[in-house]
């Protein structure tokens, strides 16, 4: 699959010949998946409150049926809250569990097409940025910032290739069960290298207990 920002060709993950397929993956999401997400939320809640204690709007790339929206509005209460996904199917899924009272706004899109009416406090994704090419990874990570207000936050978790995550990956691999194909483990270096040109690292951390380790960034986009 690609698409194009600007006059910038971007491709999905030529190194593999398939991509993940989402709408299983929201089908029948794995009951490990459901575990480490309660300490990723954690995480994410602890950074949110830290980082952005004025919170009121919110932008969550690649969050079809997303798994921390309902923490976030129930800890935090942000005013409004977007989704942007290309996966309708997750989105569906969102949509069914979505209350009236909540201002939460559903659009399916990259995120690299994503225009946004009013900046954010902030732009997070977890698990979006490997899925891409160095090309597309790029463009995905400089998307946080195209929606994020001066001085706001973007969040990014990222799988990243530790002895952990090699271990887990090669036994899942090696027994038939890895579903996300066009899953590239990032290093802090490569994302580093751009963050660095689009903001401040205020907070990092490499999220052990997940075992498919991930590393999660948080950059304050500059002031002007």
């Amino acid at each position: 699959m690609c698409l194009r920002l600007g006059g910038l060709k971007i491709s999905r993950n030529e190194t593999t010949t398939a991509a993940t397929n989402w709408t299983a993956y929201y089908t029948a999401t794995p009951f490990t998946a459901k575990l480490t997400r309660r300490y990723t939320s954690s995480v994410l809640i602890a950074a949110l409150r830290k980082y952005s204690p004025n919170l009121e709007s919110i932008v969550e790339f690649g969050g079809a049926n997303s798994c921390f929206l309902e923490r976030i509005f129930r800890e935090l209460n942000p005013r409004e809250y977007h989704v942007v996904d290309t996966n309708r199917y997750g989105l569906d899924l969102l949509r069914k569990r979505l209350s009236a009272e909540r201002n939460v706004k559903l659009h399916n899109a990259s995120a690299l097409e994503y225009v946004s009416s009013k900046p954010a406090d902030v732009v997070f994704s977890v698990g979006l940025i490997e899925h891409f090419d160095p090309a597309g990874t790029e463009a995905m990570i400089k998307a946080h910032f195209e929606a994020l207000r001066p001085d706001g936050c973007a969040i990014i978790s990222f799988p990243t290739p530790t002895w952990l995550y090699r271990a887990a990956r090669t036994l899942t691999e090696a027994v038939g069960l890895w579903k996300f194909p066009d899953e590239r483990p990032l290093s802090r270096s490569e994302v580093i290298k751009t963050a660095r040109k689009l903001g401040d690292i205020v907070f990092e951390k490499t999220l052990w207990p997940l075992v498919f380790t991930q590393h999660l960034l948080v950059i304050r986009k500059a002031a002007h």
